[in-house]
């Protein structure tokens, strides 16, 4: 019988807990100016270390047809073609979401992926709560 051992267990590898408590982050965008497609959005500062466990977007308006929730290596990590109208219902991950631990500080952002016309009104409201390795 072999002895086998996980990256977390091996040899000077000590085991690390998480912070007391969640941090929740809530970010308003107001749409104020034309957005094109591929337009980013940078909405909430992920430090590094940090696992993202709820992320969530809201938008009333017009103008911003769909857009995707992600950072800067997956587009659409967390929420994908989001359709923004004045009756937008907020939308929690809906991506084939695996934990995303960040090895460096990024952003979640928002990317414009159609827009429907030149003029936009209203805002997007993300929330994002995430876990700390210590």
């Amino acid at each position: 019988m072999a002895t086998k051992t996980a990256s977390k267990a091996a040899a000077g590898i000590q085991p690390k807990g998480l912070s007391v408590g969640l941090v929740a982050v809530t970010s308003v965008y107001s749409l104020t100016t034309s957005n094109s497609a591929g337009d980013v959005i940078q909405m909430v500062k992920v430090p590094k270390g940090a696992t993202p466990v709820f992320v969530s977007l809201t938008g009333a308006g017009t103008g911003v047809g769909s857009v995707n929730v992600g950072d800067g290596v997956s587009a659409a990590r967390y929420i994908s073609n989001y359709l923004n109208s004045a009756a937008s219902a907020l939308t929690v991950i809906n991506t084939n979401y695996s934990p995303y631990t960040y090895s460096v500080d990024d952003t979640i952002d928002i990317t414009v992926s159609a827009v429907s016309v030149g003029t936009v009104a209203g805002a997007f409201v993300m929330t994002a709560i995430f876990a700390m390795d210590t």
